[in-house]
């Protein structure tokens, strides 16, 4: 009996592990396709950058990759232009960055997005099936963890995140916000696998931490593995490693009411966490020598209401729900019963942002959210004790799901980013409720409801990938002030700019919106420079990025002016003397001089006279003020 068990669970692996490269194989495919046609369809002699949304954060991971291109291995903040010891370390853009140097800065982002959205689907299915999953319920969780969402579709918007275009009824449901699966691509797996390689990068090594932990109980081979994992984790995306930790108490929790913990795997788990202390040591080390980097790890990321959450994760909660139907246990109803009203109680907690202020680490928010989240996540860990079965991997999904809807409230500024792979254990958990619904009906009409239910939570994932081909139609970015394709202008300059050795301040006028509808964009009036000019030439942006520059607001009102008309000579003369540019990438004001706007017309300044014209295009003019 026990060899045909064996060999039954070997055909399943064997089964699955296909299932995972080819489902694979196809969710690449997909992902790369507007990029694909982004550089196919690129106007003769313009610049694609291979990205849509959050073009402006790409430039940060650009400007390291350029660093470690000029053969730096620590990197400096290019969007400040003050003194600053040049200490961060990231070792994914790093490796990114010399791939660069062979196939550029676009090529090497779309590998890496290609490489690891691969890797995390086999990664899945592993560790699924190691956590006690059978076959259907395995690949079932691949298709509704990578393309799952939630009911952002009924209200989507382009830009932004308030409902403008939907029915009164809809805006009242979600109180004018955008659930997160219309907005947040980090807490969705296709939405990342579309947008951004380091997401997904971060996904693949957060399971493979998680399921070294598991791994662990009974030996110690897994654990320098996971334990590399962590250190990696904590490296390039620090945030994902107290998520882990977090996630890993309510884990403990679950473990303790089951009665399943030794102090064997204690050990190997602590000796895990150790991984991350190298790469947490020079964090905390370089966040006390580093004034400008202080200043970014201030920058205020709160995290939405959590009606917007809920929402975001609605229709894997509603599957999740019929599998709990089924449950006899009273301990678990209980279990079930305590999660519920902790939702209940965060809806009312965080029923609206906090308010907009100069808050610091230890502002009004901050200190007023420790206790709500101190209850949220004692309650969660209450219904994790209630809910704890002998199967440990059930036992962790749900500690993920519980414990990670409470993280996203941890009370710090950026707490938004603890959304990281939020979808992935709710997808779990809608697979294994959906399939012990499916049990009793014959295979095929087993696979047409689930087959039906795949399409409906796969919606959201539809909507991102149209809304991406969308901004290549239209030109036009998600941050509205950035286009799609560069001109043959932006192109020379950042050739002749890429040539000059050293530190080149750039001052460039900031973007100007052209919006046509109430929440719709066009190709921007005047494209933002900055930060392209920052992450591909290697120049120090003066007001280049909204959370990398310090002060950035008061920067880009004083970097606007200098380009205005009605900024007068004298004045024009204080602000280069403040901000002391090397070179100044001005807007041709025969082209955007006469371009109406919201405001009225755009009145631009020829400033070539300030210094000497290196180049003068159709569109922008290089200037030089270097003697």
């Amino acid at each position: 009996m026990d060899s045909i068990q064996r060999e039954a669970a070997d055909l399943a692996h064997k089964d699955v592990a296909v299932f995972s490269r080819r489902f694979g194989i196809l969710v690449v495919f997909l992902a790369l396709m507007p990029a694909l046609i982004g550089f196919a369809s690129a106007p003769p002699g313009s610049l694609y950058l291979g990205v849509q949304t959050n073009v402006d954060d790409h430039m940060v991971y650009a400007a390291w990759m350029r660093q470690a291109m000029e053969g730096r291995f620590l990197f400096e903040n290019r969007f400040a232009v003050e003194s600053q010891p040049g200490l961060t370390l990231n070792l994914y853009y790093l490796a990114l960055g010399l791939m660069a140097k062979a196939v550029s800065i676009p090529v090497a982002w779309l590998m890496a997005r290609a490489v690891f959205s691969f890797l995390f689907v086999v990664l899945l299915g592993r560790f699924l099936l190691r956590i006690g999953l059978d076959a259907f319920q395995t690949k079932l969780s691949i298709v509704l963890v990578t393309f799952g969402g939630g009911v952002g579709f009924f209200v989507w918007e382009k830009f932004g995140q308030v409902v403008v275009n939907s029915p009164e009824l809809l805006k009242s449901i979600t109180a004018g916000k955008l659930p997160i699966d219309v907005w947040q691509p980090e807490a969705f797996v296709f939405p990342s696998m579309l947008t951004n390689g380091l997401f997904m990068a971060s996904l693949c090594l957060i399971l493979v931490t998680l399921q070294a932990v598991i791994e662990s109980k009974e030996s110690w081979a897994p654990v320098l593995r996971g334990a590399l994992a962590f250190g990696a984790l904590m490296n390039i995306h620090s945030y994902d490693a107290l998520l882990v930790v977090l996630v890993l108490l309510g884990f403990l929790v679950a473990q303790l009411a089951s009665r399943d913990v030794t102090w064997a795997w204690l050990g190997r788990t602590a000796v895990i966490g150790l991984g991350a202390v190298p790469a947490a040591a020079w964090f905390v080390y370089v966040l006390g020598q580093d004034p400008v980097f202080q200043s970014r790890a201030a920058t205020e990321t709160f995290s939405p209401v959590f009606r917007q959450v809920a929402l975001g994760l609605l229709q894997a909660v509603v599957l999740t729900g019929l599998g709990i139907t089924a449950a006899k246990e009273k301990r678990m109803l209980a279990g079930i019963s305590l999660a519920l009203f902790t939702g209940v109680v965060a809806f009312f907690l965080w029923s609206s942002n906090p308010p907009v202020a100069d808050y610091s680490m230890a502002g009004p928010f901050v200190a007023e959210s420790v206790l709500p989240f101190l209850l949220v996540f004692a309650s969660a860990l209450g219904a994790l004790a209630l809910m704890a079965r002998k199967e440990r991997g059930i036992n962790f999904v749900w500690a993920w799901a519980l414990v990670g809807v409470a993280a996203v409230y941890f009370p710090a500024l950026f707490q938004r980013k603890l959304a990281m792979g939020l979808v992935v254990p709710w997808g779990i958990l809608a697979a294994v409720g959906l399939s012990s619904v499916l049990r009793r009906f014959e295979t095929s009409t087993r696979n047409l409801v689930a087959s039906l239910a795949i399409i409906v939570t796969s919606a959201s994932s539809l909507f991102w990938f149209q809304r991406e081909a969308l901004f290549i139609r239209n030109n036009v970015a998600s941050t509205a002030v950035h286009p799609v394709y560069y001109s043959r202008d932006t192109s020379r300059i950042l050739a002749i700019l890429s040539e000059v050795k050293g530190r080149k301040v750039v001052l460039a006028m900031p973007g100007v919106w052209n919006p046509v509808g109430p929440a719709d964009f066009s190709t921007p009036l005047v494209p933002d420079l900055n930060p392209v000019l920052t992450g591909l030439a290697g120049a120090t942006s003066f007001a280049g990025h909204w959370s990398e520059t310090p002060d950035y607001i008061r920067k880009r009102n004083l970097a606007l002016s200098f380009f205005l008309a009605s900024t007068t000579d004298q004045q024009r003369e204080e602000i280069l003397r403040f901000v002391q540019p090397d070179y100044i990438v001005a807007p041709n004001p025969q082209t955007f001089g006469s371009t109406p706007t919201g405001n009225g017309p755009l009145s631009i300044a020829d400033v070539r006279k300030v210094g000497r014209v290196v180049y003068d295009g159709n569109q922008f003019i290089l200037i030089s003020l270097r003697g």
